[in-house]
């Protein structure tokens, strides 16, 4: 049984979770590099590319549109649960196999209590680390960053525990908020890809997902705003290296934005549909193996 799920060339908050997350919760000798059973777990990765000889057992991963739809009906997958009720739909599923994202199991990992350290704190996705400043704009708005390419995962834990409020533009953000119990405020993906899978979350916790407007770091961040591509190309590189001598004012309007939304009360699902679904949620994946851990 392979543990399946997208690894880049950048490191990443959310998929990273995987490697930790399932050594934490599953008794060791379930994983091995066997790639005629693959274990799917979080991230959007239900792609139309996975080996369709190999048996796909799914534990709570997302489709995202990245890819064309995976024909689940085919044989070859085994579906314990889905992200959210837009997974269902997509890919012609029981609607009753939306639970949630898998990163809810992170409760049951018994991470240690932290003490509160920071008012607020910020997140980028990940993509907009290259094309922004966002490190510059929390050091001038007085706000703890959280890399969310920073691979240790443990540490990014840590400080979400260690917060009072998480400003977030990455979903796994507000989804590990969420499941360590910390307010959290949505920022619109400046990608446009990156925003439905939101509301396939959010709407499997029954949560109003409210976005707030990601502020634009830098000139290539707004360009990214105005056009909705990922201005992370060759064009893109030469628009920020020509427009430079804009950072500081991109910068300054950011880091007063999140300042302005650091006021805000953030969100969070209610208690009661937390623990139900993390409890469903754990009790699929112990139907595949020994877990270790229970809350």
């Amino acid at each position: 049984m392979k543990l399946t799920f997208y690894k880049g060339d950048i490191p990443n908050f959310g998929d990273d979770l995987n490697n930790i997350l399932w050594d934490a919760l599953i008794a060791p000798g379930f994983f091995d590099d066997n790639e005629e059973e693959l274990f799917l777990g979080v991230g959007s990765i239900l792609w139309d590319y996975l080996p369709p000889n190999s048996k796909k057992i799914v534990m709570g991963s997302g489709y995202g549109g990245y890819s064309g739809k995976p024909n689940l009906q085919d044989g070859s997958w085994d579906v314990a649960f889905v992200r959210g009720p837009r997974t269902a739909k997509a890919l012609n599923l029981d609607p009753k196999l939306a639970i949630t994202d898998a990163a809810i199991l992170t409760r049951f990992m018994n991470l240690p209590a932290q003490v509160k350290k920071y008012k607020v704190s910020f997140m980028p996705h990940w993509e907009s680390i290259n094309r922004g400043n966002w490190k510059l704009v929390c050091e001038q708005a007085g706000i703890n960053y959280i890399d969310p390419t920073d691979p240790n995962v443990l540490a990014s834990l840590q400080a979400i525990q260690q917060t009072e409020l998480l400003i977030t533009e990455a979903m796994h953000g507000a989804i590990l908020a969420d499941t360590l119990r910390v307010p959290w405020l949505a920022l619109e993906p400046i990608f446009p890809l990156h925003r439905n899978k939101w509301f396939d979350w959010s709407e499997s916790m029954l949560i109003d997902l409210h976005f707030n407007a990601m502020p634009s770091s830098s000139i290539k961040d707004l360009w990214s705003h105005k056009t909705g591509k990922q201005g992370l190309g060759k064009r893109s590189e030469q628009l920020g290296s020509l427009l430079s001598f804009t950072n500081s004012y991109f910068i300054d309007r950011a880091a007063e934005k999140l300042l302005m939304l650091a006021k805000n009360h953030g969100q969070m699902s209610k208690d009661n549909i937390f623990i139900e679904k993390s409890e469903m949620a754990l009790e699929k994946l112990s139907k595949y193996c020994k877990v270790n851990f229970f809350d």
